[in-house]
């Protein structure tokens, strides 16, 4: 064997393996320990307009319960560059933001190279108890990370970024306001209370008893337009806890604004 066939040996050899690097490298992923992905989830386009979802997130557990079922997300982003938030207090209205159109590109990419797109948990399975799990959903992918101060990964980067409060001005197209909601849902739980006790509230609206019934056991009506309007004002001037009648039952009542993308009481969990 000649010299000069050798060397083409060797460089084609070389060529083969460099190419090989670099499929390995574009094709998989490296194992991360505490990290368990799901496969792939189909991940509709960034739809248009105001109720177009492109990032939510909630976070859930510690001592006091946190995030539990129908409570509004800590986080909203939508595909005209709106956020709503929760807004400080018992009593706060949802805080609404308006990011320009390149600050969202800008975020929607980082989200996009931090894997947001496939489902994925981070952090033990072991439960523990009173940890708090931070889940963030990207279209119809969702990522969780378990106690998410403790972990320095993409996920979480991306996460301290979707923070409106912590915005600049020069981000936003216009100042922070307040979200009204154009819907409500009114989620009732019927008590058994006979006779009603003292102080229940007559329910001014369709029956409670006719909505949606719910695998908890309470009954879910979302309201639009006046009767939505009625609602927001017989929140504000009943008192805390108050019990409700209706078609000649009592009921709990527990009153929720309605994001743009929740279209009915299904979609609140």
């Amino acid at each position: 064997m000649t010299t000069r066939t050798v060397k083409a040996i060797l460089v084609g050899a070389t060529a083969v393996l460099t190419g090989a690097a670099l499929l390995t490298g574009c094709g998989t992923q490296t194992k991360v320990e505490g990290v368990r992905d799901y496969p792939a989830t189909a991940t509709p386009p960034i739809g248009q307009g105001g109720d177009g979802l492109v990032l939510r997130w909630r976070m859930t557990g510690g001592m006091a319960g946190r995030g539990g079922p129908w409570t509004v997300p800590d986080f909203s982003l939508y595909a005209d560059g709106t956020a709503i938030v929760p807004g400080k207090g018992p009593e706060a209205r949802l805080q609404r933001y308006h990011l320009k159109q390149p600050v969202f590109q800008q975020l929607v990419a980082e989200a996009r190279k931090a894997g947001l797109e496939r489902s994925r948990r981070i952090g033990s399975d072991a439960r523990i108890a009173d940890a708090m799990v931070l889940r963030i959903w990207m279209g119809s992918a969702q990522t969780d990370v378990v106690m998410p101060e403790q972990h320095n990964v993409p996920a979480t980067a991306v996460w301290k970024k979707l923070q409106p409060e912590q915005w600049p001005a020069g981000d936003q197209q216009s100042p922070p306001d307040v979200y009204q909601p154009e819907r409500i849902a009114v989620s009732a739980f019927p008590s058994g209370d006979r006779p009603a006790p003292s102080g229940t509230v007559a329910w001014p609206l369709s029956p409670l008893g006719a909505g949606t019934k719910l695998p908890q056991g309470s009954f879910c009506t979302v309201y639009g337009g006046a009767d939505a309007a009625r609602v927001r004002k017989l929140a504000a001037k009943t008192p805390l806890g108050a019990s409700f009648s209706s078609g000649g039952q009592v009921y709990s009542v527990q009153i929720r604004p309605l994001l743009p993308d929740e279209k009915s009481c299904t979609a609140l969990g």
